[in-house]
Protein backbone atom coordinates (compact mmCIF):
# COMPACT_ATOMS: atom_id res chain seq x y z
CA UNK A 1 0.00 0.00 0.00
CA UNK A 2 1.19 3.59 -1.01
CA UNK A 3 0.32 6.18 1.35
CA UNK A 4 0.67 9.13 -0.80
CA UNK A 5 -1.21 12.16 -0.10
CA UNK A 6 -4.11 11.58 1.62
CA UNK A 7 -5.42 10.72 5.33
CA UNK A 8 -5.26 6.80 4.44
CA UNK A 9 -3.16 4.73 2.41
CA UNK A 10 -4.11 3.91 -1.18
CA UNK A 11 -4.70 0.65 -2.21
CA UNK A 12 -3.10 -0.31 -5.23
CA UNK A 13 -3.91 -4.10 -6.13
CA UNK A 14 -3.33 -6.73 -9.02
CA UNK A 15 -5.28 -7.67 -11.49
CA UNK A 16 -7.27 -10.65 -11.00
CA UNK A 17 -5.69 -13.84 -11.99
CA UNK A 18 -8.33 -14.58 -14.74
CA UNK A 19 -8.23 -10.91 -16.14
CA UNK A 20 -6.86 -11.61 -19.95
CA UNK A 21 -7.42 -7.81 -21.26
CA UNK A 22 -4.99 -4.44 -21.84
CA UNK A 23 -2.14 -4.57 -18.96
CA UNK A 24 -2.03 -0.98 -18.91
CA UNK A 25 -5.92 -0.22 -18.20
CA UNK A 26 -6.32 0.82 -14.85
CA UNK A 27 -9.70 0.64 -12.93
CA UNK A 28 -9.61 3.38 -10.37
CA UNK A 29 -12.95 4.48 -7.85
CA UNK A 30 -13.14 8.15 -7.01
CA UNK A 31 -15.59 8.81 -4.92
CA UNK A 32 -17.35 5.47 -5.45
CA UNK A 33 -17.55 5.73 -8.78
CA UNK A 34 -15.15 3.55 -11.13
CA UNK A 35 -13.33 4.73 -14.16
CA UNK A 36 -11.46 2.75 -16.87
CA UNK A 37 -7.96 4.69 -17.40
CA UNK A 38 -4.74 4.71 -18.61
CA UNK A 39 -2.76 6.66 -16.18
CA UNK A 40 -0.14 8.82 -17.25
CA UNK A 41 2.04 9.79 -13.70
CA UNK A 42 1.15 9.89 -10.12
CA UNK A 43 2.10 13.18 -7.99
CA UNK A 44 2.16 13.19 -4.34
CA UNK A 45 -1.70 14.64 -4.12
CA UNK A 46 -2.78 13.54 -7.62
CA UNK A 47 -3.30 10.83 -10.19
CA UNK A 48 -3.47 11.96 -13.82
CA UNK A 49 -5.06 9.96 -16.12
CA UNK A 50 -7.02 9.23 -19.24
CA UNK A 51 -10.32 8.27 -18.60
CA UNK A 52 -11.37 5.80 -21.34
CA UNK A 53 -14.85 5.87 -20.61
CA UNK A 54 -14.98 9.57 -21.63
CA UNK A 55 -13.69 9.00 -25.15
CA UNK A 56 -17.30 8.16 -26.41
CA UNK A 57 -18.61 11.23 -25.00
CA UNK A 58 -15.48 13.55 -26.12
CA UNK A 59 -15.76 12.15 -29.63
CA UNK A 60 -12.08 10.77 -29.28
CA UNK A 61 -11.17 7.43 -31.04
CA UNK A 62 -11.20 5.10 -28.23
CA UNK A 63 -9.26 2.77 -30.54
CA UNK A 64 -6.47 4.77 -31.84
CA UNK A 65 -5.57 5.47 -28.24
CA UNK A 66 -5.56 1.86 -26.84
CA UNK A 67 -3.64 0.83 -29.91
CA UNK A 68 -1.20 3.94 -29.22
CA UNK A 69 -1.01 2.88 -25.19
CA UNK A 70 -0.36 -0.81 -26.55
CA UNK A 71 2.66 0.54 -28.30
CA UNK A 72 4.10 2.84 -25.46
CA UNK A 73 3.33 -0.17 -22.86
CA UNK A 74 5.30 -2.41 -24.91
CA UNK A 75 8.34 -0.30 -25.98
CA UNK A 76 8.74 3.16 -24.05
CA UNK A 77 6.77 2.95 -20.69
CA UNK A 78 10.02 2.70 -18.42
CA UNK A 79 11.12 5.77 -20.68
CA UNK A 80 7.82 8.51 -20.02
CA UNK A 81 4.08 8.79 -19.32
CA UNK A 82 1.84 8.32 -22.04
CA UNK A 83 1.50 11.60 -22.31
CA UNK A 84 5.09 12.38 -24.10
CA UNK A 85 4.21 9.84 -26.08
CA UNK A 86 0.66 11.37 -27.15
CA UNK A 87 2.87 14.58 -27.82
CA UNK A 88 5.05 12.98 -30.18
CA UNK A 89 2.54 11.93 -32.50
CA UNK A 90 0.25 15.57 -31.98
CA UNK A 91 -3.02 14.44 -30.50
CA UNK A 92 -2.12 16.21 -27.05
CA UNK A 93 -5.28 18.41 -28.16
CA UNK A 94 -7.34 15.60 -28.81
CA UNK A 95 -6.52 13.59 -25.65
CA UNK A 96 -7.05 16.59 -23.44
CA UNK A 97 -10.86 16.10 -23.71
CA UNK A 98 -10.52 13.28 -21.52
CA UNK A 99 -7.36 13.80 -19.23
CA UNK A 100 -8.53 14.16 -15.95
CA UNK A 101 -6.72 14.53 -12.74
CA UNK A 102 -8.29 12.67 -9.23
CA UNK A 103 -6.91 14.07 -5.35
CA UNK A 104 -5.52 11.05 -3.92
CA UNK A 105 -7.48 11.69 -1.02
CA UNK A 106 -10.53 11.07 -2.93
CA UNK A 107 -9.28 7.48 -4.67
CA UNK A 108 -9.97 4.58 -2.58
CA UNK A 109 -9.46 1.80 -4.12
CA UNK A 110 -7.11 1.37 -8.12
CA UNK A 111 -6.74 -2.36 -9.68
CA UNK A 112 -4.00 -1.97 -12.09
CA UNK A 113 -0.31 -0.38 -12.87
CA UNK A 114 0.03 2.97 -11.39
CA UNK A 115 3.34 3.91 -13.02
CA UNK A 116 5.08 7.24 -11.45
CA UNK A 117 7.52 9.25 -13.29
CA UNK A 118 10.35 12.08 -11.76
CA UNK A 119 9.41 14.51 -13.39
CA UNK A 120 11.37 17.53 -12.55
CA UNK A 121 9.90 20.95 -13.62
CA UNK A 122 12.06 23.83 -15.34
CA UNK A 123 15.10 24.50 -13.49
CA UNK A 124 15.23 27.77 -12.80
CA UNK A 125 17.88 30.03 -13.25
CA UNK A 126 18.51 32.75 -10.82
CA UNK A 127 19.74 36.11 -12.07
CA UNK A 128 21.89 38.49 -10.04
CA UNK A 129 20.61 42.22 -9.97
CA UNK A 130 22.29 44.35 -11.93
CA UNK A 131 24.41 46.94 -9.64
CA UNK A 132 25.03 50.35 -10.84
CA UNK A 133 28.81 50.98 -11.82
CA UNK A 134 29.82 54.13 -10.07
CA UNK A 135 30.87 57.51 -12.62
CA UNK A 136 34.19 57.44 -10.86
CA UNK A 137 35.12 54.16 -12.04
CA UNK A 138 36.40 53.54 -15.79
CA UNK A 139 34.33 50.77 -17.45
CA UNK A 140 35.29 49.22 -21.00
CA UNK A 141 32.44 47.50 -22.61
CA UNK A 142 34.52 44.45 -23.89
CA UNK A 143 32.10 43.30 -26.16
CA UNK A 144 31.79 46.70 -28.40
CA UNK A 145 35.42 46.62 -28.08
CA UNK A 146 36.17 43.32 -29.59
CA UNK A 147 33.36 43.97 -31.85
CA UNK A 148 35.07 46.97 -33.54
CA UNK A 149 38.38 45.99 -33.92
Amino acid sequence: MKKLGGKYPLIVEPYPEDYTGYEFITLLKYNDETFLNIIDNVYDKEIITYVLDLCAPSGVDAELILSIAQSWFYNNKDQHPISVEFSKLQLSRETQKIMRCFPVAYVSRVIGPLPQYAMDGPVKVKKRKRKIIPKNIEFINKTRYRATT
